[in-house]
């Protein structure tokens, strides 16, 4: 853990670095204020937002990493979650349309989720395509019919059952879009881990998210802290470039404060955009439970528990496979977290819950009905 936020402070100041060196050797007046101005305003909202990361795990990180006692408990926690996301973006609308009038922060909104909505959208309509072509996906017959058995247990439309052959370790997961349809994707390695009831739990997990539309879900409320963090932007931009003037009714000029308040509010906001994505990534790790617990109901508690505990003992004894996980830049792809089950800055950042416990939830469950 230390190792990483020294890297990432270390790359903060590679970044202050370089925004110094390429200010002095653009030496143009008409360039070099934007630009300075730019790179000191979105120095200063990173390192505020590296400072509530570091803060985090003492603030609020028992709130956002906890282990539902129940199904009924998880339900509850998913939605309050999303009304936190919800009511804080809220919030921000609010307090910021209260500062510029809604006319100018519904544009100014509008402009953040152009800008915040277009990679996604791109990333979501197309990620099939991607996928398969990163790791080399291809249709099996025998895990499509595996798939089928279990799709039928769970009352719904079998997706498209692929195998990623160009990853070694033991992952599966499920993708989707409009353009190409649902996938789930299982690698050889946890063909070879995980066997019968095993191998079912998995894919029924799998399952649960297209069941539960994790996907669009996720796409949904990952959105909101990006339009927060770019309205902050925005706003930081335009307190740093505008006078400060202010007009009365009659149209007279006067002056004010409100460009240095602005660039407050705009750094303020890129700070709370780091809150709401962590609130997002608690979202993420409440989900997975839920997907736990349709695995858990297509086949058994124990099943899930099984495969859960094949994983952990795969990755715990192998530091070469566990260092690829901890090194992908899609760690959502991967059905095993190797976050510390502890309130730790780790954990805040992961999309899925520790093993101990997604098995803890799950062991809880036994002397319940299943219904995901």
């Amino acid at each position: 853990m230390k190792e990483k936020l020294l890297l990432v402070l270390s790359l903060a100041s590679v970044a202050l670095i370089f925004s110094l060196l390429l200010q002095a050797l653009v030496p143009v007046s008409g360039f070099y204020g934007p630009v300075g101005a730019w790179w000191a305003l979105d120095f200063i909202g990173y390192a505020l937002a590296m400072a509530v990361l570091v803060t985090a795990p003492s603030l609020f990180g028992k709130y956002l990493t906890p282990t539902p006692s129940n199904l009924g408990v998880l339900r509850s926690s998913m939605i309050a979650t999303m009304a936190g996301v919800l009511g804080g973006f809220g919030l921000v609308a609010l307090g910021v349309s209260s500062l510029l009038g809604a006319e100018l922060t519904g544009q100014l909104l509008s402009l953040a989720i152009v800008f915040a909505l277009v990679p996604s959208l791109f990333s979501w309509l197309f990620s099939p395509l991607l996928i398969n072509v990163m790791y080399g996906c291809k249709p099996d017959p025998v895990l499509q019919d595996i798939v089928n058995r279990v799709a039928q247990r769970a009352g719904m439309k079998p997706p498209k059952a692929v195998i990623a052959t160009r990853m070694r370790e033991p992952n599966a997961f499920a993708y989707s879009s409009p353009l190409f349809g649902s996938y789930v994707a299982v690698t050889e390695g946890m063909m070879r881990l995980a066997k019968g009831e095993e191998l079912e739990a998995v894919i029924g997990h799998e399952l649960g998210h297209h069941k539960h539309k994790d996907n669009t879900v996720m796409l949904i409320f990952g959105l909101i802290p990006s339009v927060v963090y770019f309205l902050g932007r925005f706003l930081a931009y335009m307190g740093f470039f505008s006078s400060g003037a202010r007009y009365d009714g009659d149209g007279e000029r006067r002056g004010g404060g409100g460009g240095f308040l602005l660039v407050l509010v705009g750094i303020a906001l890129m700070a709370v955009s780091v809150i709401i994505q962590l609130a997002v990534l608690a979202l993420s790790r409440l989900r997975e439970h839920y997907a736990d617990v349709h695995g858990a109901m297509v086949t058994s508690p124990d099943a899930m528990i099984s495969a859960l505990a094949s994983l952990d003992s795969y990755y715990g004894s192998r530091e070469v496979a566990k260092r690829r996980v901890e090194d992908s830049k899609l760690k959502m792809f991967f059905i095993y977290a190797l976050a510390e089950p502890l309130v730790s800055l780790e954990e805040l950042l992961a999309t899925h819950p520790p093993i101990e416990k997604r098995i803890a939830f799950l062991e809880a469950l036994k002397r319940t009905s299943l219904r995901a």
